[in-house]
């Protein structure tokens, strides 16, 4: 385990500095999360072997399983979509190919067996950086958006889709030697399964390439973060798209994240919150999120949802069985959508930053 590239969590808690296997390291450092899933399975391998094990252990993989609960909700429900990643590997192009936490998320991707990573960028300048980290490339797959074999009938294609809006073919080729752009029409021409990018760039430069190029499977985009504490998890919409969202973008906001999080193998129970809880207060902004809960209602009788309904019924089952017991939702909602995108904005960073929480995302729906 000492040999193998150490996550980003552990250089944190060292102040951020290279740790590589050498005379300074030779034994994995005490954060290391994987210790746990390395040495308990290797001891209980040995004990099995040796004939010294009382309750002999036979199925290592959900040994491991069983092990990843106790290191807290995020790794259990990251466990979970890894393994479903495995059992089908796809291409994932990530376009920030010059970032050292870019090469380590590829490197750790690939010895799991998640998925067959794709970065995009100058070879040469992306294995020096490698290099510099420590970081190995033999599984990793690099294209040079210019110089690829790919490029000359991606500009054919992007002329094709643009060329009312705007799109020269001299500004064609200029975009599609961009790495974002390079990596979407991957995406769109069935050549990599998906792209994750972010790192170093603002929102809008990512959605932005991505609604032009993939395009939109619904009238409606939207954004939501997965939200992991100890105990429990959320799932929190629209956090980065529709900023006023009207009662029938709303719904669809809803129906959109209610089947994403059926993906994760956990039932939707869906919270339309609001500043009042079941006509509490009379207001326009209230009488949307009531009328969005009724379309969805309408469009899909089989999901739970209730609302409109303020934070403390949603997530608080003591409060819900003694003020709301008729409602739908006794305080477990896992899914909250909320009004604007200023209201989940500000909700999912208090979380993230003194909620004891970790978000994940956004992953963009639609």
């Amino acid at each position: 385990l000492a040999r193998e590239d150490v996550p980003d969590s552990v250089r944190s808690a060292y102040g951020g500095k290279e740790i590589r296997f050498g005379s300074d390291y030779l034994i994995p450092k005490p954060f290391d999360h994987r210790v746990l899933l390395w040495v308990a399975p290797a001891v209980a391998q040995a004990a099995n072997k040796s004939g010294v094990a009382h309750r002999p252990i036979t199925d290592m993989a959900a040994y491991r399983k069983k092990l990843s609960v106790f290191l807290g909700k995020r790794r259990e429900v990251m466990a979970h979509v890894g393994t479903k990643a495995r059992l089908d590997p796809k291409k994932i192009v990530f376009p920030e190919g010059y970032k050292r936490r870019t090469l380590r998320a590829c490197y750790e991707l690939a010895q799991e067996g998640i998925c067959h990573p794709v970065v995009l960028g100058d070879k040469q300048r992306i294995e020096t950086v490698a290099r510099g980290a420590g970081i190995t490339l033999d599984k990793i797959e690099i294209i040079d958006p210019y110089g690829s074999e790919y490029y000359e009938s991606f500009v054919n294609k992007y002329i094709e889709l643009r060329h009312r809006k705007g799109i020269t073919p001299r500004a064609a080729r200029k975009h599609m030697s961009e790495r974002v752009r390079f990596g979407m029409m991957m995406v769109r021409q069935n050549l990599a399964g998906g792209l994750v990018c972010g790192l170093s760039m603002n929102y809008p430069e990512t959605i932005r390439p991505a609604l032009q190029i993939i395009g939109a499977q619904s009238n409606v985009v939207a954004g939501m973060y997965l939200i992991l504490k100890k105990d429990r998890m959320f799932f929190f919409a629209d956090t980065t798209v529709n900023i006023e969202p009207d009662a029938q973008t709303l719904a669809s906001i809803a129906i959109l994240t209610a089947k994403e999080v059926e993906k994760f193998n956990v039932q939707p129970r869906v919270a339309m919150v609001s500043f009042s809880s079941f006509g509490s207060a009379n207001h326009s902004l209230v009488s949307k999120v009531q009328e969005a809960a009724g379309i969805v209602r309408r469009l899909e009788p089989d999901l739970i949802i209730d609302g409109e309904m303020q934070i403390d019924p949603a997530v608080n089952p003591h409060l819900a069985a003694e003020e709301y017991p008729f409602s739908k939702i006794q305080g477990d909602a896992n899914i909250l959508i909320f009004p604007s995108l200023e209201a989940a904005n500000v909700a999912y960073k208090l979380m993230a930053n003194v909620g004891d929480s970790e978000a994940v995302g956004p992953i963009l729906l639609g």
